[in-house]
């Protein structure tokens, strides 16, 4: 009996429904941790879905901390909370890089602009200043997978001449810089791409993405010196590899 918790006149998509559907069970103790969930073609029969749609959204469910999986025997439960991990706040190079896959950045803008009002509170500035800023393109071998604004505050507005913003931003905080970080804030929604965003990352309306901001404190500062915007598909890392 194909289970009705996946209602196919949503707006939502098929592998995100299920994705939560299975949440739910974990985070109730339906499958204890470190037990071995129900295979694929079991939840293809019990949701009446397909195999790339229950794959989507077991993927989701390991990025996010969810399950793990063992090699030729199958997939079990890791913990019953989400584990936001370390990896996204160091750097999607690095993640990807973790993954076997290349990563490319293409700068499409820098400049020193003046921070209208609506962004002034965003960046979560006092004080209307000068910045650096910049935004690139961010790719997987040759495939668009992320859009990216970044903001630096008035005391880094020069390093513009200085650093390979092609290579990891991370990179040039943490090694170059060499600033000491005190706290880093970040809020991650999910939400319908905007035209624009389906039209660099190559998506339609029904594949969500993630809309992340994030800011960064230094050890002297009361307000962030780096403000960053960060759009990504929702199921990124089920993208099959060769189409990357």
């Amino acid at each position: 009996m194909v289970n009705k918790m996946i209602d196919r006149t949503k707006h939502v998509p098929l592998y995100i429904q299920l994705k939560e559907e299975l949440v739910q069970k974990i985070r109730k103790g339906v499958w204890d941790v470190d037990s071995q969930i129900p295979t694929e073609k079991a939840l293809m029969e019990e949701y009446g879905l397909g195999r790339v749609t229950v794959r989507e959204s077991l993927s989701l469910l390991v990025n996010e901390g969810y399950l793990y999986k063992k090699h030729g025997i199958g997939t079990f439960v890791a913990r019953k909370q989400p584990s936001l991990g370390f990896e996204p706040l160091i750097s999607l190079s690095y993640s990807l890089k973790a993954k076997g896959i290349s990563p490319k950045n293409l700068v499409m803008e820098k400049k020193i602009i003046t921070p209208d009002k609506k962004l002034l509170a965003k960046m979560k500035w006092q004080m209307k200043k000068e910045c650096f800023y910049l935004k690139r393109i961010r790719f997987a071998e040759s495939t668009a997978v992320a859009i990216e604004e970044s903001y630096f505050s008035e005391g880094f507005k020069e390093i513009e001449a200085k650093y390979d913003f092609n290579d990891s931003i991370a990179k040039v905080i943490v090694e170059d810089l060499k600033l000491v970080i005190r706290k880093v804030e970040q809020v991650i929604i999910s939400r319908v791409p905007t035209e624009e965003e389906q039209r660099i990352l190559n998506i339609n309306e029904n594949t969500q993405v993630l809309d992340m901001e994030r800011w960064i404190y230094s050890e002297d500062k009361d307000e962030p010196f780096y403000y960053l915007s960060f759009i990504i598909p929702e199921n990124i890392y089920s993208f099959p590899i060769e189409n990357l």
